[in-house]
């Protein structure tokens, strides 16, 4: 410890030498000079530049006077330049050093009055102190003066706290009381530093969560509620400035899953629930983030607001493109289409379409979708033949939250603001039916196992093979829905009596593949005279299908009537289908069998076109198939005959 002091006390009396160096090159030691003085405007902006350093040193250097006892010397608050801030200490040594001029304001820069602590503590960054002769002006000789250089946050010089008294009044004690100042002062400017920049941050924060979208609740290990943002405040119909400090289970009715995450600190992820609060039911989308701390486990709690949650998940999902525009009205029937599905864009109501597989009931539906006002809603499609039994109704109806599991939104639900396509809705079992009717005519849903009534507003559009009249007849369908779905009915002819319209379809199909393949088409008079002649069982679908199989084996794009396969040529020209609109009578089961046939005399047995003509995957084909004893490779021979 006394080598250290040693080693330290050598270091400053090399300052102090190098400082006298510098001194005896630009001064005289007998002579003495007044110190600059900032005043006025000069001084107070220099103070309200310190501010921080006047309001924490003033209160610390008052403080240390007061435990003095009156002894006779005085505290200075410095800057970084030397430049006296502020004064406190014994009436007799401010008055002295009033007559050095050592003033509020003064610069005690050593080129002014030369080597003494008051400037060196600031250039050479640490405690120092001067006495007597040490000093390099005589004038100095009869005082002492220690002072410690004060730093900032980052580290930088911020000003220095000082200590000065007759020589031999000093004492060894003084620059560790200069020390310990100059350390009080840095901490409690480092703190407010940090408070400062904390509240800052904060700020930042609240402004964050006041802002957002979802609305943000947080509460401690006790249930106290500390933070609700205005959205989940106008969400839950609370008062935000009458909610902070009361328990959250006295504000709202917190539903079954949330309870129970709350009591095992478990996390929830968009969860669907519904709260009750100010006797009304808010549903929501929730997420549960748990803080989990040493004295408790406090937590924060998103929600998100159903309908933009459900807008994003459709905005990806239902999304179509086919359009009226790109219909090729060369031919009166397809305009007397796009002018039926045209008035049905027109309103809310539900729209039943009429035709056998393939004539492009999808495509229609999609067209008067994007016509309508709600072309920027979802177009959510589904196959009702999926839903012949009520096995799967959580999926078309959606289920209620529990306390095991999430709720789960309804395809009803998904289709609000937009269009529900419901692909043969001769298929749709009977309770399914009620739901549905229920949505046209109240619009709105109630879940499986729920007792609450959702609100959803979706355009129905739904498609038959069949004639549901008859089926109304046979009481295998609502005769109410019936109803509702016959107020606009669209009825599409097959494609053999549309034969008018089979040359811009080609050539339709044809633009289509061009854009595709990046390569020219073209089809011969006689080849497209008889795709014209053709009856098409497989209407629309199948000659899509055909066109683009032709185009692909053509040469160089050329379509010939070598090119057309062998079995178009088996058929007397304009010799009418067998295919047709399916008997109402027919069983569920045999429309099924009957409808897997077709595809299959369609297709020439492939199986994949098949499972894409029918909408339904490969594996429950196949199981069909089975089911039916259907073997599809007999359709390939007649193909190949």
């Amino acid at each position: 410890m006394t080598m250290q002091n040693e080693h330290t006390g050598q270091a400053l009396s090399s300052f102090i030498a190098q400082s006298w160096h510098r001194c005896g090159k630009m001064m005289q030691r007998e002579t003495w000079s007044t110190p600059h003085q900032a005043q006025g405007l000069t001084f107070q902006s220099i103070s309200r530049r310190k501010t921080a350093l006047l309001t924490i040193g003033q209160a610390a250097l008052e403080d240390a006077w007061e435990y003095m006892d009156g002894r006779e010397c005085v505290l200075l608050i410095l800057d970084e330049s030397a430049c006296v801030l502020s004064r406190c200490g014994h009436p007799d040594i401010l008055a002295q050093l009033d007559t050095l001029g050592f003033q509020a304001g003064s610069y005690c820069a050593e080129s002014i009055i030369g080597t003494c602590a008051l400037s060196l503590a600031s250039m050479v960054g640490q405690p120092i102190r001067t006495r007597g002769d040490q000093h390099f002006k005589q004038a100095l000789f009869p005082w002492a003066f220690c002072s410690t250089p004060v730093f900032d946050n980052h580290g930088r010089l911020f000003g220095s706290i000082a200590l000065c008294c007759y020589a031999e009044q000093s004492g060894v004690a003084d620059l560790s009381l200069t020390l310990a100042m100059a350390r009080e002062v840095g901490n409690s400017l480092l703190t407010d530093s940090l408070l400062a920049e904390s509240n800052r941050h904060l700020n930042q924060m609240y402004g964050l969560l006041e802002s957002m979208d979802d609305g943000v609740m947080a509460w401690n290990e006790q249930g106290t509620l500390q933070f609700l943002n205005p959205q989940a405040a106008t969400l839950l119909h609370l008062d935000a400035q009458a909610c902070q400090g009361k328990n959250i289970s006295d504000l709202v009715t917190l539903p079954a899953l949330l309870r129970r995450a709350i009591k095992h600190a478990r996390p929830l992820s968009h969860a669907e629930v519904t709260f009750e609060s100010q006797h009304q039911f808010v549903d929501a989308v929730i997420t549960l983030k748990p803080i989990v701390e040493a004295q408790g486990t406090s937590f924060i709690l998103l929600l998100h607001p159903v309908e933009q949650m459900r807008q994003l998940m459709t905005s990806q999902l239902g999304k179509v493109s086919h359009t009226f525009a790109q219909m090729a009205a060369d031919d009166a029937e397809t305009r007397r289409l796009i002018h039926f599905g045209r008035q049905a864009a027109r309103g809310s109501f539900p729209v039943l379409m009429r035709g056998e597989e393939g004539v492009g009931k999808e495509l229609i539906a999609q067209a008067i979708h994007n016509e309508s006002t709600r072309a920027a809603g979802p177009f959510i499609a589904v196959n009702c033949q999926l839903y012949a039994d009520n096995a799967l109704g959580v999926d078309f109806m959606g289920s209620a939250a529990t306390e095991e599991e999430n709720g789960r939104l309804s395809r009803l639900e998904l289709a609000s603001g937009g269009t529900l396509f419901l692909e043969k809705i001769e298929y749709l079992a009977p309770e399914l039916q009620s739901v549905l009717l229920q949505v046209i005519k109240q619009g709105v849903v109630t879940r499986l196992d729920a007792r609450r009534l959702i609100p959803v507003d979706v355009k129905v559009i739904a498609t038959t093979t069949t004639d549901l009249g008859n089926l109304v007849e046979q009481n295998r369908f609502s005769r109410q829905l019936y109803y509702a779905l016959h107020s606009f009915e669209i009825s599409i002819p097959p494609l053999r009596e549309r034969r008018n319209s089979i040359p811009s379809l080609v050539h339709s199909r044809l633009r289509t593949l061009e854009r595709r393949f990046s390569s020219r088409l073209k089809v011969d008079d006689d080849a497209l005279a008889h795709l014209v002649a053709y009856s098409w069982p497989g209407n629309d679908f199948e000659l899509n299908s055909i066109v683009e199989n032709i185009a692909i084996s053509s040469e160089h794009g050329h379509i010939r009537l070598s090119n057309l396969p062998g079995w178009l040529f088996s058929e007397h020209p304009g010799m009418p289908g067998n295919t047709a609109m399916m008997p109402a009578s027919m069983s569920f089961s045999a429309m099924e069998k009957e409808a897997i046939i077709h595809a299959a005399r369609v297709t020439c047995g492939r199986v994949q076109e098949m499972s894409h003509l029918l909408d339904i995957g490969r594996t429950t084909l196949w199981r069909k198939m089975k089911q039916f004893d259907i073997d599809v490779s007999q359709f390939r021979r007649r193909h190949q005959e």
